[in-house]
C-alpha cells in the first residue's frame, strides 16, 4: 500500500453561537480538512484545526503547508509513519495543526487496512468511555450563568469557565454562577492568558475561595514561564498551562522549572496523535497530570482524540466537545451522548467516521 494523492480544501465550520475567549471571539472556526489517498483505493481524512494564538497558524498558512507535505507523501507506505512524520517536523515545523492533519489521516489508513479503529493501534482500549464537559464561552455574567444553569440542569457537574477579560469582570461572572448553580459544582477556569502577568493573576486568585475551583488554566502570557512559575508556586489550587505548553520539550521545561501542576495537550499545538504520546509519556514520568482539549474540531479530528485518551489511561480529563456545538460537522460517527456528554470510541477501522 503506498500513498497515491494528496487533497486538502478549506473547511469552515459554523457554530451554534460564537467561541468567546480573551483574545478574541469566532463565530466560524477556519480550518482544513485532508484526504490521503492510497493506490489500493482507501482514503485517510484528517483535520487541521489552527488559530493564531494558539498554534501559530492560519487557514491559509495550513493550506500551504499542506501543499509543501504532499511531496513528502506521495509514494510513501502510511505505516512508515514515524519517517514520515519524522520529515514533516523537520520540513514544517512551523505548522503543528497541518501536521496533526496527516498524522491522523495516516492512522486512519493503518486502522483501515488492518481492519481495526485506531485505539487498537495504540495500545488498546483503557476505558470504555469517556465523559466530556461543557465549556461556557466568555459573556456577560447573566449570560454565563443562564448557560452554566441549563447544562447543571442536564446533569453536568464540572463546567468549564472561560475567563480573562479583566480580573474584576472575571469575579462578577463567577459569582454569577455561582449564585445560579450553587458551590457543589466543580469549576475548571481557562484564563487564556488574560490575566497577563503573575501579580495580576495571583491577586485574581486570592478571591477565589469562595467558588469550587478545580483548576486554573493558562492564567499568565504563554512567553511568561517565570510568571507561571510563580503562579504555581504562589497558590495552591492547581495551575494547568496549555499555551505555555506545545510539544515534548515544552513538557520537559515546565516539569524542571516546577511551572505548572497540570499539562493540557492539543492534537493540534503538538502534531498530532504520535507527539501527543511523547507529551504524555514526559508528563507521567515527571508525575504531572494531563488532559486533552480541543480546538472545536469536527468529528473528525475529535474521533482521533477520543482514539487516543482511549487508549491512555494516564488522561485525567477530555475536552472533545466541538461536534456538539458545530452547525456543518463534515463527518459522521464521533459517538457522544448530547445528554450525559459520555463519548464512546467506534469500533469501525480506523478513526470510524466518515463524510457525509
Amino acid at each position: 500500500m503506498r500513498i497515491a494523492s494528496v487533497g486538502f480544501e478549506p473547511l469552515n465550520l459554523g457554530l451554534q453561537s460564537a467561541l468567546t475567549v480573551a483574545y478574541g471571539s469566532y463565530p466560524v472556526l477556519e480550518y482544513a480538512l485532508v484526504k490521503i489517498f492510497t493506490d489500493d483505493g482507501l482514503m485517510g481524512l484528517g483535520e487541521a484545526s489552527p488559530d493564531p494564538e494558539v498554534t501559530g497558524e492560519t487557514q491559509v498558512a495550513v493550506l500551504s503547508a499542506l501543499q509543501q507535505a504532499k511531496e513528502i507523501l506521495i509514494g510513501q507506505d502510511p505505516f512508515d509513519i514515524e519517517a514520515i512524520l519524522s520529515e514533516c517536523l523537520l520540513r514544517i515545523p512551523q505548522y503543528p495543526a497541518a501536521i496533526a492533519a496527516i498524522d491522523m489521516a495516516l492512522y486512519d489508513l493503518m486502522g483501515q487496512s488492518l481492519k481495526v479503529p485506531v485505539y487498537r493501534l495504540l495500545g488498546g482500549k483503557s476505558r470504555t468511555d469517556i465523559g466530556l464537559y461543557p465549556v461556557i464561552p466568555l459573556d456577560e455574567p447573566a449570560v454565563m450563568a443562564g448557560m452554566c444553569q441549563r447544562f447543571t440542569d442536564m446533569g453536568a457537574q464540572v463546567l468549564k469557565i472561560k475567563l480573562g477579560s479583566d480580573p474584576v469582570s472575571d469575579i462578577l461572572r463567577l459569582r454569577a454562577i455561582h449564585n445560579t448553580v450553587g458551590g457543589a459544582v466543580r469549576l475548571r477556569l481557562d484564563i487564556n492568558q488574560g490575566w497577563k502577568d503573575a501579580k495580576t493573576a495571583l491577586e485574581t486568585i486570592r478571591q477565589l475561595a469562595d467558588f469550587n475551583i478545580e483548576w486554573i488554566e493558562q492564567p499568565v502570557a504563554a512567553a511568561d514561564l517565570d510568571g507561571l512559575t510563580a503562579v504555581t508556586t504562589g497558590t495552591e489550587i492547581p495551575i494547568m498551562a496549555d499555551e505555555s505548553c506545545h510539544g515534548p520539550e515544552d513538557v520537559l521545561k515546565i516539569a524542571c522549572r516546577h511551572a505548572a501542576n497540570l499539562i493540557n495537550i492539543k492534537l493540534m499545538k503538538c502534531g498530532g496523535i504520535s507527539q501527543a504520546a511523547k507529551m504524555l509519556a514526559i508528563a507521567e514520568a515527571a508525575g504531572l497530570p494531563c488532559i486533552l482539549g480541543s480546538m472545536g474540531e469536527s468529528s473528525i479530528g475529535s474521533a482521533a482524540g477520543l482514539h487516543f485518551v482511549t487508549s491512555r489511561a494516564g488522561i485525567l480529563a477530555c475536552e472533545l466537545i466541538g461536534p456538539l456545538f458545530i452547525t456543518n460537522d463534515p463527518a459522521q460517527g464521533f459517538l457522544v451522548d448530547p445528554l450525559t456528554f459520555q463519548a464512546t470510541p467506534s469500533e469501525e477501522p480506523g478513526l470510524g467516521v466518515h463524510l457525509i
